[in-house]
């Protein structure tokens, strides 16, 4: 179905924004069409952020069993990709999943029925973090697993309504990391209330680290810093320096730390390129990106002229 063409309201609308990731998006669009909800009370309502890799061909090749959008914007960032498909939702409630993400077949039958338990509500599946998609994931909770946040569009569900009040996301955020969550701020605001749903359960492909991933990882690092003092700037609280390591004594452990850079980059780098890390080399290549979300989180503050970080 084409953007802009009438359509009639449904229950849920699955919202999914996708760059260059056509083959783990195929998987993630075949898993939602699977769910274990009526076709004709959901829709899929993807956002293409400028994909250049065959996306939209991909996507046309598909067999959708509920109703399928696809809008193309140029590249814009994930706040804006996720407004546009907001705008373009016929449901009563949203649901965010990423396109790196495979859908539980009960997904959307368990965030409705939360929502339907409380009309207002944000409800927060589960988010298991996997590294092959082949295998039977393990049941076991892992620390990456649990989020504190009131709202992280991995998976994440709330009433249209709500969004439009809030005024949507804030398109200022137009690099990685931290418009979800900002977003939180204004729907707890509104008297929105945290409904954990842990049978909502979506499966979270994330790589294992190998040596040549570090420059990609390093970009990643220093947009999430950079969008990190955006977050600070609009929500100067201490809810935010925490989450984001913005004050002072995380700061002096950065620099601490920092000393040892050249040590932890020739553990890491000694190791074959494609060869996965593990171990000192994979928690020394974990400090190498932190120092890089730092360096982005300084070179911000400096730029913006915010010299008090406590």
């Amino acid at each position: 179905m084409n953007a802009g063409e009438e359509s009639l309201p449904v229950r849920i609308s699955v919202q999914i924004c996708t760059f260059n990731r056509k083959e783990l998006l195929k998987r993630c669009l075949l898993a939602v069409f699977e769910a274990e909800f009526p076709a004709s009370d959901c829709e899929v309502v993807l956002v293409d952020d400028g994909s250049t890799d065959g996306t939209a061909e991909v996507v046309k090749s598909l067999v959708a069993p509920c109703r399928l959008k696809y809008l193309y914007q140029e590249k814009s960032g994930l706040a804006a990709g996720r407004n546009l498909g907001i705008r373009d939702c016929d449901g009563e409630v949203i649901l965010f999943i990423d396109d790196d993400t495979i859908a539980h077949p009960a997904l959307l039958s368990e965030h409705w029925a939360a929502h339907e338990r409380n009309p207002r509500c944000v409800v927060m599946g589960r988010v298991n973090h996997v590294d092959d998609l082949d295998k039977p994931p393990s049941r076991r909770l892992k620390p990456a697993d649990i989020s504190t946040s009131f709202f992280w569009t991995s998976n994440a569900s709330v009433r249209k309504r709500y969004l439009e009040e809030a005024g949507l996301f804030d398109e200022e955020f137009t690099e990685y990391g931290w418009e979800d969550i900002e977003m939180g701020f204004r729907l707890r605001a509104a008297g929105l209330v945290r409904t954990r749903n842990p049978r909502a359960i979506v499966y979270h492909y994330k790589t294992r680290w190998t040596a040549s991933d570090l420059p990609r990882l390093f970009r990643q690092a220093q947009a999430g810093g950079r969008s990190a003092v955006i977050l600070l700037r609009k929500r100067p609280c201490l809810r935010v320096r925490l989450a984001t390591g913005i004050f002072r004594t995380r700061l002096a452990l950065d620099d601490l730390v920092r000393l040892g850079e050249p040590f932890y980059y020739s553990r890491v780098s000694s190791k074959p390129r494609d060869k996965v890390l593990a171990g000192l080399p994979l928690f020394f290549a974990r400090l190498l990106v932190s120092f890089q979300y730092f360096e982005a989180v300084r070179a911000s503050l400096s730029a913006r002229g915010d010299r008090e970080v406590t």
